[in-house]
C-alpha cells in the first residue's frame, strides 16, 4: 500500500478531541516540570525575590504607612502575594520564546495533537513553581511575625486565588513570548505591560491614599480585586470578601476571553 492510497490518506489523526487536548496537555505539562527539576535555580529564584521585595517595602515604609512594621506586614503581605501573582509569569514567555527559538515546536507541528497542548502545557508546567514562591511567601510572613486571622479553607481559598491570577496572566506573558522575535526582549516587554497593574493598585498602600485618576484605575485593576481578596481571606474581616473573590473571576474570565485566542492566533503564525 503506497503513501497516496486514499485509504492511507482518509486515516484521522487521533486524540484531536477533548481528551485529546487534555491528555496531551498533561504529556506535555511534565516536560515542563522536568526541566524544572533540571534547573532548581528557577524555583529558587522565584521564592527568593518576593521574599527581597517584601523585606525592602517593610523597612522603607513599614513606619511610615501603618505607624510600625509589625502592623504594615498583616497590610503587605496580602499584597506582596498578589503582586507576585503578575510577575512569576515572566518565565512563561521566556520559556515558550526560547523553545521556538531552539526548533522545539516544529516537532510539535508535526505531531497528532492539539494546536493548543502545547500553550496550555507551558502555562500548567510552571503552576508547581508559582504555587511554591506562594507558599515560600506565607512561610517567610509566619516566620517574622504575620498571623492568619481565619480558617484554614479561607487561606487555601486565598493560595487558589494567588493560583488563578497567575494562571490568566502567564496567558498574557505566553502571547508576548510567541510574538516576541528574542527571548531577551521578552521580560521587558512583560513588565511593561504588567507594571502598571501590579504597582497602580493597593498592594503597597490603601486605594484611597491614591491620586483620583489612579483610584479609578486601581478599582478594577485584577491586581487590586485579588489583594482586597487576600486580605479579608487571610486577615479579615470577612465581609465583603465574597464580592471581591467574584470580582477577582471575572476578571480573571475576562483577561482568558481576550489572550487565549490571540496567542491562538499568534501560535498559528509563528509556527
Amino acid at each position: 500500500m503506497s503513501a497516496t492510497d486514499p485509504a492511507v490518506r482518509a486515516v484521522p489523526p487521533t486524540g484531536a478531541g477533548r481528551g485529546g487536548l487534555l491528555g496531551h496537555t498533561l504529556i506535555l505539562a511534565g516536560r515542563n516540570l522536568t526541566k524544572l527539576r533540571t534547573a532548581p535555580q528557577l524555583v529558587v529564584f522565584s521564592a527568593l525575590q518576593p521574599i527581597i521585595m517584601m523585606v525592602i517595602f517593610l523597612v522603607l515604609f513599614g513606619g511610615a504607612v501603618s505607624g510600625s512594621q509589625s502592623d504594615y506586614l498583616q497590610f503587605l503581605l496580602p499584597g506582596m502575594l498578589a503582586q507576585n501573582a503578575a510577575f512569576m509569569v515572566v518565565n512563561v514567555g521566556q520559556g515558550i520564546n526560547s523553545d521556538i527559538e531552539k526548533g522545539i515546536f516544529d516537532r510539535f507541528r508535526s505531531l497528532p495533537i492539539a494546536r493548543s497542548a502545547p500553550l496550555a502545557a507551558h502555562i500548567i508546567g510552571d503552576l508547581p513553581r508559582q504555587a511554591a514562591s506562594t507558599l515560600v511567601i506565607l512561610v517567610f510572613g509566619f516566620c517574622v511575625g504575620f498571623r492568619i486571622h481565619t480558617d484554614p479553607f479561607s487561606t487555601v481559598l486565598a493560595v487558589l486565588l494567588v493560583l488563578l491570577v497567575s494562571f490568566a496572566f502567564s496567558w498574557i506573558a505566553l502571547t508576548i513570548g510567541l510574538v516576541s522575535k528574542k527571548p531577551e526582549s521578552v521580560n521587558m516587554l512583560v513588565m511593561m505591560l504588567l507594571f502598571p497593574m501590579a504597582f497602580g493598585s493597593n498592594t503597597l498602600v490603601g486605594t484611597g491614599t491614591l491620586p483620583g485618576w489612579l483610584q479609578a484605575w486601581s478599582k478594577i485593576n485584577p491586581v487590586s480585586l485579588l489583594t482586597d481578596s487576600l486580605r479579608g481571606l487571610l486577615t479579615g474581616p470577612t465581609a465583603g470578601v465574597a464580592s471581591h473573590a467574584l470580582s477577582t473571576v471575572v476578571a480573571c474570565a475576562v483577561v482568558f476571553a481576550v489572550f487565549v485566542p490571540l496567542a491562538v492566533r499568534a501560535y498559528g503564525r509563528r509556527i
